[in-house]
């Protein structure tokens, strides 16, 4: 049997592919409607128009991700894409007809339904996991059992699950910053739980901000990047359309450089708004936008204000292109992972596509291990520890204030100092955040050099010795 932790893309194609091919599957989730895809608004990044092909896909991804893509993960899923698009479709899903266009892509090639792509695929995935036969649980995995450096199964709050093929799909840790635009699941324990079993994490410090998230009478909604492509402007409240002093590309630029601008305004004492007024045939193109602002009585002529929050993480569960980590028998896969593919910054869709890839293609490398070796690097190894015990709140807070938009080391060691007196060594969601946080700040610490997502006003350059070198962590033996 093959056990899937998770329930967004990258675990339910994963598991339907699998069970299409005669395997037997079982799901456990922490939350069933949990994680990133159930609200994910864009689409999933393929090449499928006459005037695009994966070459030109795999450019735009190494040229966002800054000097850190692994070319091998960038030429596996920007060749494979395409095959996955079609194997959701033959699977009976149907996109819109239009592709889109979004920040840092050179052609239209977002496949999308409507403008709530992720909860679409949830919704149709799901339902095909659940017609299929295949066992989806929610219960919590605290950790991983494993003998001599091989996977035997798991623990979780309601028992043991003995399996020697573990395949994470549990997200990212993007709600561990006090502004985020993802679901309070996504806070780092899917990471905590392999790092502990002996997995090899990497690229911690490059933590995607979306720029363009709006919260109106409480309800936080993202502002998808295909508004922007779509003829979306930004503006501060003088009227002016700054993007274009940060970025000869203006609205289009990759999420790290227009973040940094809305930041910048803010710290200036501008606010900041998406005028929506320059799109055409706004409310068919975006149902759920319309939906949005209607529930808050707003008009699409009025102003919408905006500001970055924390949406997604590059690094992970260090895997290669089969999804395989250095611990036998266990898998990882969609953002829980760190692939390469991203590098310092994620182009845009990238990550429903990549969880597509990864998932639907699992079953071709499930019964023939390789296992992942790291490459070159700094690996840094570092022990557990007990302390006092803090809440999701407090680790929020610490974030964003400490290692959010724009960094420095007096800030940095700031948060590694909060963390050395948190407890890392239990099994909670907390300890695994703190733990996760700790790596992110260390992470970032160490990389002197601004890099994508990862900015250091101390050093606001790139170096040219930290150009495609990873910082990985072990579990101190």
């Amino acid at each position: 049997m093959v056990l899937i932790i998770g329930t967004g893309v990258a675990g339910l194609s994963a598991a339907l592919s699998l069970k299409e091919k005669g395997y037997s599957v079982k799901i456990v989730t922490k939350k069933i409607t949990g994680g990133s895809t159930y609200i994910a608004k864009g689409g999933a990044a393929a090449s499928l128009s006459d005037d695009d092909s994966p070459s030109l896909h795999a450019q735009d991804t190494i040229k966002v991700g800054d000097g850190m893509c692994d070319l091998r993960a960038v030429d596996y899923v920007t060749s494979e894409a395409p095959a996955a698009i079609r194997k959701l479709e033959q699977w009976g899903f149907q996109f819109d007809p239009d592709l889109r266009l979004e920040g840092g892509h050179s052609r239209r090639r977002v496949a999308h339904k409507t403008d709530e792509t992720g909860r679409e695929f949830y919704n149709f995935l799901f339902k095909k996991v659940i017609e299929s036969g295949i066992s989806v649980k929610e219960t919590r995995v605290t950790s991983l059992i494993v003998k001599d450096h091989e996977v035997k199964g798991v623990l979780t709050e309601n028992g043991e699950i003995d399996d020697n093929k573990v395949v994470l799909a549990s997200g990212g840790y993007a709600y561990l910053y006090k502004f985020s635009s993802t679901q309070s699941t996504n806070v780092g324990d899917g990471m905590g739980i392999a790092f502990k079993a002996g997995a090899i994490l990497g690229d911690m410090e490059f933590v995607q901000f979306h720029p363009t998230v709006t919260s109106l009478d409480g309800e936080v909604f993202l502002l998808t990047e295909t508004l922007r492509g779509e003829g979306a402007i930004l503006i501060n409240d003088k009227g002016e359309r700054f993007a274009f002093d940060y970025d000869k590309r203006g609205e289009l630029a990759p999420r790290d450089v227009l973040s940094r601008a809305i930041y910048d305004q803010y710290k200036q004492g501008r606010k900041v708004f998406m005028d929506l007024k320059e799109i055409n045939n706004l409310e068919s193109k975006f149902p759920v936008l319309m939906k949005f602002l209607s529930r808050h009585g707003k008009s699409v002529k009025e102003l919408i204000p905006i500001f970055p929050a924390a949406h997604f993480v590059d690094g992970g569960v260090r895997v290669n292109i089969r999804g395989e980590t250095n611990v036998k028998g266990l898998y990882a896969i969609g953002e829980v992972s760190d692939s390469g593919l991203h590098g310092a910054n994620r182009l845009a869709s990238n990550s429903l596509i990549e969880g597509l890839v990864f998932g639907i293609n699992l079953y071709r490398y499930i019964d023939s291990w390789e296992g992942m070796y790291p490459d070159d690097g700094i690996m840094i190894g570092v022990s557990t520890w007990k302390g006092r015990s803090v809440s999701l709140n407090e680790i929020r807070e610490v974030n964003w204030n400490n290692m959010g938009i724009v960094r420095n080391a007096e800030r940095l060691q700031k948060s590694l100092e909060f963390y050395k007196g948190v407890d890392t060594s239990s099994n909670s969601e907390e300890s695994y955040a703190s733990l996760i946080s700790y790596l992110t700040s260390l992470a970032a610490l160490k990389r002197d050099e601004s890099r994508g997502n990862h900015f250091r006003e101390d050093f606001p350059s790139k170096k040219k010795e930290w150009e495609g070198k990873r910082i990985y962590f072990k579990v101190h033996e």
